[in-house]
Order: structure tokens, then sequence, then C-alpha cells
């Protein structure tokens, strides 16, 4: 619309011009100079529309700079978390405690069994112990275990000559039972054990043989 209104003030200051140069002065000449006037107001008026036009238009984008320093502050994705190295056999099980009773209960049939034994001699003792505690076929507790009697006869010697009464415990049967509370069962989940100069043949014959070591061989069911 503004075009058009410009378009007629050219038209309209022609015309003045043309009546300007046909004579007719005073008046005329104030006419054409008013026309000139409003002909440069009108192209000012359009000249500032057409650049806010322009300027509504325009759309805004990010510089490729910008965006990567936009991205580049985005926190980076936590690792996922490592999965725990595997347990290895020989220390496969679960750890326990104590009560300071059953637990000298414990190192001193360990001691009465195995005194003469390495560590890993003395582990095996325990682990039977423990193993049966755990079983479900044998009495909960460690005193009860160790002092356990079936068809009349002790499952542990040492409750019957005295010897568990009798021994000093050595601080390697402290360390191999603390071993084995913390969890290592080196015995293959043994149940039962005879020495090596035990006669006896129920156990070969009645139960399965897991290892021998020192001087007792050790058994399961």
């Amino acid at each position: 619309m503004r075009r058009c209104y410009l378009g007629a003030a050219l038209v309209l200051g022609t015309m003045i011009s043309g009546f300007a140069s046909l004579g007719f002065g005073g008046a005329g000449t104030l006419t054409v100079h008013a026309a000139e006037n409003a002909l440069a107001e009108e192209m000012e008026i359009v000249f500032q529309e057409e650049v806010q036009t322009g300027a509504e238009n325009v759309e805004t984008e990010v510089p490729e700079e910008e965006a990567a320093e936009v991205t580049a502050e985005q926190p980076a994705a936590e690792p996922a978390p490592a999965e725990p190295a595997p347990v290895p056999d020989e220390v496969a099980g679960s750890s326990f405690s104590l009560e300071e009773q059953e637990y000298q209960v414990l190192l001193k049939i360990v001691e009465a069994e195995a005194g003469g034994e390495d560590t890993t001699g003395k582990m095996l003792v325990a682990n039977v112990i423990m193993n049966r505690v755990r079983s479900g076929i044998f009495p909960s507790t460690v005193t009860e275990v160790v002092y356990q009697k079936q068809d009349g006869y002790a499952q542990f010697s040492p409750t019957v000559d005295g010897r568990i009464d009798q021994v000093s415990v050595s601080q390697d049967t402290v360390d191999a039972v603390t071993r084995v509370m913390n969890g290592e069962d080196c015995s293959g989940g043994a149940l039962f054990f005879r020495s090596v100069r035990s006669s006896s043949g129920w156990f070969d014959q009645s139960l399965n043989r897991v290892l021998e070591h020192g001087n007792h061989i050790f058994y399961t069911l």
C-alpha cells in the first residue's frame, strides 16, 4: 500500500513540476517544494518499514563453533561399573562368626587333630567341622558337632582321650581357623576325615574320597 502512495506522490510531483515550468510561479513553486518534501518523507517511511520487515524475517542460527562449545559442556556419561572379579575356587565360600566359647572349641579341636600339620592341614580339619555345622544333617553348632556321638562312638577321638583340653593352641592354628572363618574352603566340601594310619575300611566303602593331605584322608557323602 505504501508503495502505491509513493508512486502517486511521484506522479503528483512530476505534474507540479510541469506546471511550474509553464510559468505558474509563486504558489506553484511552494507547491513543488511541499510535494518534494512529502515525497522524501514517504520514501524514508517505506525504507524503515522494509528494514524492519527484513529484520523480522531473519532466522536465528547458532554458529558451528558455538554449537560445538555447547556440546562439549554437556556432562559425559558415567562408565558402567566394572563387574567384580570371580572368586577363586580355593577360597570360595561364605564367612561366618562364632561366639567366644564356640570359637575356642574350634581352635582346640583343630590343634588336637592337626597340631603337627601345616597351615593347609589345619584348615582342612576346620573346614570339616564347619561343613558339618552348615550341612543340615549334623548338629548346628561347633560344640555339638565336636562332641557328637554316633551309635555310641565319638566323632572326634580327642574328645575321648582328653587331648582337646590339654593342647596349647599355636598361632598357626589361629591363622588357619581365621582363614576358614573368612570363607576359605580347601576341603572340597569334605565332611569326614581319618588318619592315614587307620585300618578302617568303612570310609572307603561308604564315602567318597576327596583328597589326602599330610596325615589325613578326607571324604564326603
